[in-house]
């Protein structure tokens, strides 16, 4: 049986100050990194497409 998930803290102060400054930088990813994820992306779609062509075929 699964256990319940523990509500997330609230934060105060300096941690939340650090985690809103935190969230307002924007990260920088390279070119290659971007490619890898988007190669990565493609492969999921390719995967899903196929997925779900085999499940209609399978009920038609």
């Amino acid at each position: 049986m699964a256990r319940p998930i523990k509500e997330t803290p609230i934060l105060y102060g300096e941690d939340a100050r650090r985690f809103e400054a935190r969230m307002q930088e924007r990260r920088r990813i390279s070119p290659e990194e971007r490619a890898r994820m988007n190669a990565n992306y493609e492969v999921g779609m390719a995967m899903l497409e196929r997925g779900m062509r085999r499940k209609y075929a399978a009920t038609v």
